[in-house]
């Protein structure tokens, strides 16, 4: 069939809709269909994706925990502080970590508090910390949805980004992610002005093909997987 003849049919098709209270044109049901399948197998397959997930991270220098708890999140948190003797943080202001009152379980430990205001001060904060919108299963690469609350450079700037992933934000492949982001975001205007896609600490080569790891970004990456 040609594009024309394809475009003709559903030009009818939506004419046919009109007036009868039904605005899903057939691409627009086709289109909900296939996310709701994508859905429901990554669901399905969510033990197997986190085992891959993991797996990837590992291969590219990630330290990588999976939390049973809340609690042992902000257990790993209170190692963490003591091991790497960090002072200063800067943290996401998302819905989920304001839940989890991480903000207030660091400044009682002694953190001091790097707002998101100033990027040359969250450059000097000693971790900063994100959840993460997606984790793309194959290649072990967090997707972080950026905007006022959740800037990119808290996951960019600070030597150490703690990045805490929730199971059923897990998905196959990039193929899956953007048709899943396509349904969560039909209007354009609802898009993150940045979406940042972050494989490992970050990692530069001079010209030799020798490898050092945060010039440019995170020397160290921390994944909490929170079951």
């Amino acid at each position: 069939m040609s594009n024309n003849s394809r475009e003709e049919i559903l030009h009818t098709i939506r004419k046919g809709l009109e007036g009868v209270g039904l605005e899903e044109t057939l691409e627009e049901r086709n289109f909900l269909s296939e996310t709701e399948e994508i859905q429901k197998l990554t669901k399905e397959l969510q033990s197997k994706l986190k085992t891959q997930f993991v797996g990837e991270l590992e291969n590219v220098n990630t330290n990588v925990l999976e939390a049973g708890s809340e609690d042992e999140v902000k257990s790993f948190l209170q190692d963490l502080i003591k091991e790497k003797e960090l002072k200063s943080f800067a943290i996401w202001e998302s819905e989920f970590l304001k839940e989890m009152n991480l903000k207030q379980e660091l400044k009682d430990a002694g953190l001091k508090l790097i707002t998101a205001k100033n990027k040359n001060r969250i450059a000097k904060a000693d971790i900063g910390i994100t959840e993460v919108d997606y984790a793309i299963a194959d290649t072990g690469t967090l997707v972080l949805l950026t905007d006022k609350n959740q800037p990119r450079s808290v996951s960019l700037l600070p030597p150490i980004h703690l990045a805490i992933v929730r199971p059923e934000n897990l998905v196959r492949n990039i193929n899956d992610l953007f048709i899943i982001l396509k349904s969560r975001l039909p209007n354009t205007d609802d898009i993150s002005s940045c979406m940042t896609f972050i494989t490992g600490p970050s990692r530069t080569a001079d010209i030799e093909l020798n490898l050092t790891l945060g010039v440019h970004g995170p020397k160290e990456l921390y994944v909490v997987i929170l079951s």
